[in-house]
């Protein structure tokens, strides 16, 4: 994982504004992982993790006592990008900056997947990502995302600067 103080200003710029805006913007699950009140979630297509402006964020509600989990978890995927011999997950892994709120707003950590620049067209499913990485692992590491994830949303970006 990268630190935040080796992201470039137009990253902390679009990190800044997209706190500010998923405060009162309406968003939409963006993965199969379901909400943690026992209410079906819609299933996930592949287009959820799809970002066809160039940018786009993640983010993931996780229970309080499940952080641990979480970020081993966020650790595999982080290998599984730094290892990977896939061009286009390269290209991927270069844009991906993961983040975690340090200030809570609720009572659950927020987890930013921040895709600056993100690859038209492909497919940023951490899950599929761990799936190419960690094939192995796969189950378990799905499972331990479910349990730790309240919920996912998602939201495309566009460039101003």
């Amino acid at each position: 994982m990268r630190e935040w103080l080796g992201t470039t200003r137009a990253t902390h710029a679009v990190l800044a504004a997209a706190v500010v805006a998923v405060m009162g913007m309406d968003t939409r699950a963006a993965s199969p992982l379901p909400p943690s009140s026992g209410a079906q979630a819609a299933p996930a297509s592949s287009k959820d993790y799809v970002f066809s402006t160039g940018a786009g964020m993640l983010f993931f509600y996780v229970k309080p006592d499940k952080s641990v989990e979480f970020e081993a978890v966020v650790a595999r995927l982080s290998e599984a990008l730094d290892k990977t011999a896939d061009p286009v997950r390269k290209q991927q892994a270069a844009g991906w900056r993961i983040l975690k709120s340090v200030e809570l707003q609720t009572d659950s950590p927020v987890y930013v997947f921040v895709f600056d620049p993100a690859v038209v067209g492909a497919d940023y499913d951490p899950v599929k990502v761990l799936s190419d990485g960690a094939p192995a692992d796969l189950q378990a590491l799905y499972a331990q995302l479910k349990d730790a994830t309240i919920r996912v949303e998602r939201m495309a970006l566009a460039k101003l600067r």
